[in-house]
């Protein structure tokens, strides 16, 4: 079970976001065959800026497993049972490009693995993992929104987890489901920006 957040009475407990700017009634409930394992470090589950958060609103098959908590150590026998290909969404460490042709041969269903945290805390965790080190490491090619994300980034060819999951979902299901889920991406850190009282840029997912 996931520890609570401690919130402010006048912030939405699903999106985090204040109440007069919440975006959960333009969630997309999407019901994907691929499942999404959000694999967050403890110390990114409080915070406001985090995305990885938003898989529970939008996704039917996914989850959140934190690590770092003490005496809950992160366990992943029923994704390593179960049937299909298990991924880790990771750059480096020999990963694969995701793209549509490499997806075509790999058995189903997928389970995606994704690390949360900041680069030392998710490296930590791809080495350190039984789970992580059991699946097959992708990457991205690179984001594909310009948008003001709520955490600022100085490497372009970064983007926030929730961008990755849309992206890779677009690989590993429709072209569909990923405008979907980066739509509302789009909608979310608009409002994220009003939140902090700064200038928002949403744009449309680029084709």
């Amino acid at each position: 079970m996931l520890p609570p957040v401690n919130l402010s009475i006048h912030r939405c407990p699903s999106c985090r976001l204040s109440r007069s700017l919440c975006v959960c009634q333009v969630a997309p409930k999407l019901n994907l065959a691929t499942r999404i394992e959000v694999i967050m470090h403890m110390g990114e589950w409080p915070r406001g800026s985090n995305t990885g958060h938003l898989v529970q609103l939008t996704l039917a098959n996914a989850g959140i497993r934190l690590q770092g908590l003490q005496h809950q150590p992160v366990t992943g026998e029923d994704l390593l049972a179960a049937p299909g290909s298990l991924l880790a969404l990771f750059p480096g460490c020999g990963a694969k490009t995701l793209t549509p042709e490499f997806v075509a041969g790999l058995p189903k269903p997928c389970t995606l693995l994704v690390p949360d945290g900041n680069w030392g805390q998710t490296k930590s965790m791809m080495r350190r993992l039984p789970l992580l080190k059991a699946a097959i490491p992708v990457a991205l090619p690179g984001p594909t929104l310009n948008v003001n994300r709520p955490r600022r980034n100085i490497f372009a060819d970064r983007m926030s987890t929730f961008e990755a999951i849309a992206q890779a979902i677009g690989c590993l299901e429709s072209a569909e489901a990923e405008t979907a889920l980066l739509t509302f991406f789009t909608t979310f850190a608009a409002q994220f920006m009003k939140m902090r009282g700064r200038a928002a840029v949403p744009l449309d997912p680029e084709p």
